[in-house]
């Protein structure tokens, strides 16, 4: 399941508020990336591209099967830049255009709103983006008063996830820690250097400004993962269940259908087109997608935490 996105401060980037604020509070779905050579790339099929502009200059932006995060500020008419994106790190399918996207923005400088769309210029090969109102897509679903555009399924179960599982976590106060942050770093750090021997390359063995960008996005990725870790532990917890295997750890299939079911019911979220619906429930209600763990290795999945030292075999 995807995890949660990261969330950055202004001052952490290095920006300040700029005086254009009339991209603030608007969303956009990409529509193509036009190169100086003339070759341009256009998304296909249900994969989804989608840039949100905050009102407090964060940025959230959807790229297929990654999420990203940052700040953007605007000190003139026209004028647009984003500080370096935090980014989970997924593996797209082949002729995904996540990284071609999300390569985008660092480059940005200037903008143009025409017939509607919005146009981002970049400094790098000058290439356009070129999006659409998000909002040109129809209302498939309500979430916590909130309509939501979309004709990717997919998308949706992602808003909703991420929405209600971020408020479960405050409600719960279900956080991590900076030492649990750093002790899920070096273990990541033990385990890549295991793998990889000498190719592996440390944060500290890079320049300091690349040093200091990879360490924020290494710092934000455990961040997110082990919130996303507890809030799993927690809900399994409260509501029991079968657990299933996925990459980042047990995921508690059973308490996540209970738990969405108590939502829905309670007007948290409201699906309203039969498509969406149907895909989104099918995560949880399909077992011929899952792989289900055994009850003896369910028993003891949450009682240890995977980023503590005594997981990878170091006392």
């Amino acid at each position: 399941m995807r995890c949660a996105l990261f969330s950055l401060s202004l001052l952490a980037a290095g920006l300040v508020y700029g005086q254009d604020t009339t991209l603030a509070d608007t969303r956009w779905a990409l529509v193509t990336i036009q190169s100086m050579d003339d070759s341009s790339l256009t998304p296909e099929g249900v994969a989804s591209y989608t840039l949100a502009f905050n009102a407090d200059h964060s940025v959230a932006i959807h790229s297929d099967c990654n999420q990203a995060a940052g700040t953007w500020v605007s000190q003139g008419p026209g004028q647009l830049q984003f500080s370096t994106l935090a980014s989970t790190g997924a593996l797209c399918p082949p002729g995904s255009l996540d990284e071609a996207f999300r390569a985008q923005f660092q480059w940005v400088r200037s903008y143009m709103m025409r017939n509607g769309h919005l146009f981002l210029a970049t400094m790098a090969d000058g290439s356009i983006v070129e999006f659409r109102p998000l909002d040109e897509r129809p209302v498939v679903a309500r979430l916590m008063g909130e309509d939501l555009h979309s004709d990717n399924p997919e998308e949706v179960q992602y808003l909703i996830l991420t929405r209600l599982f971020d408020d479960y976590a405050t409600r719960n106060g279900l956080v991590a820690s900076d030492g649990e942050v750093a002790a899920y770093l070096a273990a990541l750090d033990r385990g890549l250097r295991a793998d990889l021997g000498e190719e592996y390359t440390s944060p500290a063995d890079l320049p300091p400004e690349e040093a200091a960008e990879a360490l924020q996005m290494r710092e934000g990725m455990a961040r997110s993962l082990i919130r996303q870790w507890k809030v799993n532990r927690a809900l399994f917890s409260e509501y029991g269940g079968r657990l299933i295997y996925q990459q980042l750890g047990p995921e508690p299939l059973d308490a996540y259908r209970v738990f969405l079911l108590e939502r829905q019911k309670a007007g948290d979220f409201e699906l309203l087109d039969e498509a969406v619906g149907a895909t989104f429930w099918s995560y949880f209600t399909d077992e011929q997608r899952h792989d289900f763990m055994n009850r003896a290795d369910a028993r003891s999945a949450y009682s240890r935490e995977p980023w503590s030292s005594q997981a990878d075999g170091v006392d």
